[in-house]
């Protein structure tokens, strides 16, 4: 979606030049980062028009010294945005927004190209499906997700967060602006002042969709007699402008919310091949590069979805960061609680599609891990070559990486993994795929259609920490390949080691795996 911009004074001036007008009493509605790169970085708020001021000096800010200001430029709903060029890599940089100064308004730049940051770590935190506060019914829960990944986190150093990454439905139930707001905005705000986001679309940002009652309510009559209604999450349309966040089958005409809050680097500003959409791009930090693809929209239509995948495999192809990471919704792996990845319903065909098309450009380009939501429970696969079927065809001694026993390796303890596999040959063609679209609610034995397959996709390695579904496997001898628990994934990416924990609402570390260089 093209940008509707309005300059609001220079773009970059003196703070002599500033006046008045340019500082604000009102701290913002939302301030949150975009676009962080080695020598820039993009500052987005809504409130009252103003500069944003920076230093590497916070002493400086608060003595009102505004060595380096940008004015606000306006984009849609009403957000501003400075973009802060000029920037030293690998450094940390305090800002004040509108004339406000707060301890947490500070952002490190992106290490020189393919190096780690100067503290030898990229700390990334993964959410998904997190924005349950909105729904109803969820009231505290993400929250409690995020104080679990704070407890963690002053238990192990404390280290700031790089990169947020967004899963996609992080603002149930119609992706409105304002349920951007309570669910996401209102949720994180200490995390997006310090942090840029990455998000990617679930179906959830895309509103509602018109769907036959009757396959929501067997009880109900199907057309031409049975009624057809808006339901939230059921978009099936390509079309970003098709938007209903209103349930009323009839588009807002207002477009996708999602595109118009974030700016996305869709012509490369951060590294990467330009995607020249939104809707999917990419994104280098140091060694890590992270790749956001559109399975909501662009998989939908024949001609996007070739346009998607042509500029995927060019843009990997240009690749020579140490990591590769890929977050979409949809999972090509999952036995959730209502996705099932074997047998998808209408909404959920672009899992198949998935994993048919797409796994196999991500083994042939070297991508370490796929992260996806949808399903609200987690679930975390072996370390993945050439599975493109449904679950009853997975053999472990064809798809799995083996451990010096011939058994499928879990990826932890003696068994990390080797970005250049040896079961492969010495190749980097190996992916962990997860889901963790727990971060706001998590399904239950017994929610919607939980059956006996429930967690329990072959692929997706056993869960040894498993509290809903021990012992629920056909034949009694397994427990779930899955966790029925909330929480968050932290990945944490050095110049050797990738390693991926999922931590739970209480803090503790229920899963972990490590890919080593």
């Amino acid at each position: 979606m093209t940008k509707l911009m309005t300059t609001i004074g220079l773009p970059v001036v003196l703070a002599a030049g500033l006046g008045s007008q340019a500082f604000a009493a009102a701290p913002p509605e939302r301030l949150f980062l975009q676009q962080v790169s080695t020598h820039s970085a993009l500052v987005k708020w809504r409130g009252d028009a103003g500069a944003v001021c920076f230093s590497t000096k916070m002493k400086d800010l608060k003595k009102k010294k505004w060595p380096r200001c940008v004015n606000g430029v306006e984009t849609e709903l009403g957000h501003l945005e400075a973009r802060l060029t000029g920037l030293a890599p690998d450094k940390t940089y305090y800002y004040s927004v509108a004339g406000l100064v707060s301890e947490d308004q500070q952002f490190r730049t992106a290490p020189n190209s393919n190096k780690p940051p100067r503290d030898g770590n990229t700390h990334i935190l993964i959410v998904g499906d997190s924005g349950t506060q909105t729904e109803g019914g969820h009231d505290g829960e993400a929250a409690a997700v995020l104080a679990g990944f704070e407890t963690y986190n002053a238990a192990n150093g404390g280290e700031p967060v790089d990169i947020f990454l967004a899963l996609g439905d992080n603002a149930y139930v119609a992706g409105t602006d304002a349920q951007w707001q309570g669910a996401f905005f209102d949720i994180y705000p200490g995390i997006l002042k310090s942090a840029q986001v990455l998000p990617t679309i679930g179906n959830h940002e895309m509103g509602s969709g018109p769907v036959a009652l009757c396959l929501l309510d067997p009880r109900v009559p199907c057309p031409p007699v049975g009624p057809v209604i808006a339901y939230p999450g059921l978009s099936i349309s390509p079309d970003p402008e098709s938007y209903d966040g209103n349930r009323d089958t009839v588009p807002d005409g207002t477009g996708i919310p999602y595109l118009d809050i974030f700016s996305l680097p869709a012509n490369g500003e951060s590294g990467g091949v330009a995607s020249g959409t939104e809707q999917y791009y990419s994104a280098d930090y140091g060694n890590v590069h992270i790749v956001s693809l559109d399975t909501q929209l662009s998989a939908r239509d024949d001609a996007q979805f070739a346009d998607m995948k042509a500029w995927l495999e060019a843009d990997l192809s240009a690749n020579s960061r140490d990591w590769t990471v890929v977050i979409f919704h949809h999972p090509p792996y999952s036995k959730g609680a209502n996705h099932n990845s074997d047998t998808p319903i209408f909404i959920d065909i672009p899992q198949i599609d998935m994993r048919e098309q797409f796994t196999p450009i991500f083994e042939a380009h070297g991508v370490d891990v796929v992260y996806s939501g949808h399903s609200h429970s987690y679930e975390r696969s072996y370390y993945l070559r050439g599975h493109t079927g449904i679950s009853d065809t997975f053999d472990a001694a064809i798809h799995a990486e083996l451990n010096a026993d011939n058994e499928p390796s879990l990826g932890n303890g003696r068994d990390e993994y080797e970005q250049l596999s040896p079961t492969s040959g010495g190749i980097d063609d190996r992916v962990v795929y997860t889901v963790a679209g727990s971060s706001g609610k998590h399904d239950e034995r017994g929610d919607r259609d939980t059956g006996a397959d429930w967690l329990q996709h072959e692929a997706h390695i056993p869960q040894a920490q498993d509290v809903d579904c021990t012992g629920s496997g056909a034949d009694g001898s397994i427990g779930c390949r899955g966790l029925a628990v909330r929480g968050s994934v932290v990945l944490d990416a050095s110049a050797t080691s990738l390693t991926a924990r999922f931590v739970d609402e209480n803090g503790m570390v229920r899963d972990q795996f490590t890919i080593n260089r």
